[in-house]
């Protein structure tokens, strides 16, 4: 295990054991120290920032996403000794009604979020409701994915590796809900508009859905209230194509979740956690 995995149960200790007003404080300083080391991270922000069509402003979002980042790091670290009404009263909801309202259909929910605000303590809150959450992971080296699991299944969250696509249709089919993230891609995806530029994105989530009837819903849990509270959103179920080749299906399906993602990352840019530059070359490719 690497030494940062290593890391994560002392630097949680040493978040309990400090007073919450130095715990702010020391976090809001850690994230302007990153801010002014990490020069490479903080680039590729400003340019992510710039193709949503913000550059004006990307330089001060830039750094208000670094220091949002700390926040959300130092919240994940400390719900690992937080009681669960300490998580459930910090987190405003605006979502539990539209996932009860489409796990009553049965057939499971495939619910999706990008890298905004601190979507893994998402996952804590919503098993924390009760709610049967099951988070597909990106299986890191080092311990990094052992390590995160530990605040992951905190509050009774199960993870499946992001290589386990049987384990993600069986979730579907036994009626629960399956979360990923579909703003970054790693396997099979086509290119979408985003922004005043294009990405790659996932098929995958479309692929799931399309295979087991699940429902897709979208969503987002974000920083409010001065950075002490936050809020949960998830959407009403998406409609989706229901007939036609298979392909356009997904293509019009992933579309439509990128659209619904993207109006959630530009409302809140200095939550967008993305640290790689991962635009398009050439601005006028096909997917």
């Amino acid at each position: 295990m690497s030494r940062a995995a290593n890391l994560i149960p002392y630097l949680s200790l040493i978040e309990r054991t400090l007073p919450r007003s130095a715990l702010e404080a020391l976090t809001d300083c850690a994230g302007g120290l990153l801010y002014g080391l990490q020069k490479h991270r903080r680039c590729i922000v400003e340019r992510n920032l710039h193709l949503l069509g913000l550059g004006m402003e990307s330089e001060r979002l830039a750094r208000e996403t670094i220091r949002n980042w700390a926040v959300c790091i130092s919240d994940q670290l400390r719900s690992l000794w937080m009681t669960k009404v300490e998580l459930l009263g910090m987190v405003d909801d605006e979502a539990s009604r539209n996932l009860d309202a489409a796990l009553r259909n049965q057939k499971g929910v495939v619910l999706i979020t990008s890298h905004l605000g601190n979507y893994e303590l998402a996952g804590s809150w919503l098993a924390a409701l009760g709610f049967p959450v099951h988070a597909v992971v990106e299986e890191i080296p080092g311990g990094h994915t052992d390590a995160m699991s530990r605040i992951r299944k905190r509050f009774g969250m199960k993870v499946i590796a992001e290589s386990d696509t049987r384990a993600m249709m069986d979730v579907l089919r036994k009626g629960r809900i399956l979360v990923l993230l579909a703003d970054r891609c790693f396997r099979d995806g086509m290119t979408a508009d985003f922004g005043l530029s294009r990405r790659r994105v996932p098929l995958g989530p479309a692929l799931l859905s399309a295979r087991t009837g699940a429902i897709i819903q979208t969503g987002y849990f974000v920083l409010c209230g001065g950075k002490k509270r936050y809020r949960c959103r998830i959407n009403p179920a998406m409609d989706v194509p229901a007939g036609g080749e298979l392909r356009l299906r997904l293509r019009e399906t992933t579309t439509r979740i990128v659209c619904e993602l993207l109006s959630a990352i530009v409302q809140y840019p200095s939550q967008w956690f993305v640290f790689q530059d991962e635009w398009e070359k050439n601005l006028t490719s096909g997917a």
